[in-house]
């Protein structure tokens, strides 16, 4: 019989690696196997889980689809182009391109902090069918602790957050890292955060009592929080695939990087990781999608009514003036660093040529003109 249900301790286990990379004397996690192939971290018996509960969703006829993913690739296509980030590269333009790895390795860090914030609860009191032998099931029992634990790491091994840390250092050569490259951010920590990311005063923090805004206050406040961040981190684990092409083709070129196969393998293996995510994630809210919700007075309500609007939300969320600012937020730190140059001028000229470019504020914008 197929395997549904599993303990936190299976869902959390390692296999043994032969091979395990290490950047300035720390070890990140996962590693390679006798075979030679890399398995991340905690996927001894995570991927089959998934892939299992995944398999009944789909012999039972349910959509395990979860969102418009190739819309949110489209949206998130990442800035600069590869093709203009070679170009500043190539120029000797890397402060720019460390603040942008630095920040993609702070966002990562968050991620763990986020998913602390959900609570642990009953999820199976809040839905008319059974969730045994589901991805709901075991969210609270180890999918959670792994994806935290990927993200910011665990114990002596580092996670995503200094992976990325990793690949700017060898990629670019070690390059001076300072303090002002975690602040003013155009985007909020989560409440819990105790790095030194700092967001820009513009930018509104992100507060707990927003949550008491609830969107269906027929049910359990909980019950809420929790499937809206599941369709949340999912569209954020979307948009993360157009970080990584380009990561990977940009880091890959020996013109452009110090370690072009060491780092592009890096990316390639982060991205790995982030596939097991993307699936638990998109399971938990297909299997809810295809069940009944329990309000607090006893009603029903439709799983995927519920489901449909959160990640409608979600797209809503992350998409429009969040990205714009993002977006021009890296433009001015390019802008910022050929300032300095001597040849400032004529590469920011090439730069535009490569592509679009997003709009700086107006006091930039008359500078530039």
């Amino acid at each position: 019989m197929t395997k549904l249900n599993y303990t936190r301790e299976e869902i959390l286990a390692q296999h043994e690696y032969t091979t395990k990379f290490t950047h300035k004397g720390e070890t990140l996690h996962g590693g390679l196997t006798a075979d030679g192939l890399y398995c991340p971290p905690r996927s001894l018996n995570r991927i089959d889980a998934i892939e299992n509960w995944t398999d009944v969703l789909r012999k039972e006829g349910h959509d395990i689809e979860i969102m418009d993913r190739e819309k949110i690739n489209k949206d998130h296509e990442f800035f600069p182009s590869v093709e203009q980030t070679k170009l500043l590269l190539k120029n000797g333009c890397k402060d720019s391109m460390t603040r942008i790895l630095t920040i993609i390795g702070v966002v990562e860090g968050f991620g763990n902090d986020g998913i602390k914030l959900l609570p642990a609860m009953d999820l199976q009191k809040h839905f008319v069918e059974s969730i045994e032998g589901t991805c709901l099931a075991h969210i609270h029992d180890g999918l959670l602790t792994a994806h935290g634990n990927d993200e910011a790491g665990f114990g002596d091994e580092l996670g995503h957050d200094s992976m990325w840390y990793a690949i700017r250092d060898r990629a670019l050569g070690n390059p001076t890292i300072t303090d002002d490259m975690f602040e003013n951010l155009p985007l909020a920590p989560p409440p819990g955060y105790k790095g030194k990311a700092k967001a820009a005063k513009s930018v509104q923090k992100m507060q707990i009592g927003n949550i008491t805004k609830q969107t269906f206050p027929q049910l359990d406040l909980m019950l809420e929080l929790t499937l809206g961040a599941l369709a949340r981190i999912l569209n954020i684990e979307y948009a993360a695939y157009p970080t990584f092409r380009w990561a990977q083709n940009v880091l890959s070129d020996p013109d452009a990087s110090a370690s072009p196969q060491w780092a592009s393998k890096m990316v390639a293996y982060i991205q790995a990781d982030e596939d097991i995510h993307v699936n638990y994630l998109r399971c938990a809210l297909a299997e809810t999608k295809a069940r009944t919700l329990i309000a607090r007075d006893g009603s029903h309500v439709s799983g995927a009514e519920v489901v449909d609007k959160f990640c409608e939300m979600a797209m809503e969320e992350f998409g429009g003036p969040r990205r714009d600012k993002m977006m021009a937020f890296r433009f001015k730190q390019i802008t910022n660093e050929l300032d300095q140059h001597p040849d400032g001028e004529r590469i920011l000229r090439e730069f535009k040529a490569l592509g679009p470019v997003p709009e700086l504020d107006k006091e930039k914008r008359a500078a530039s003109a």
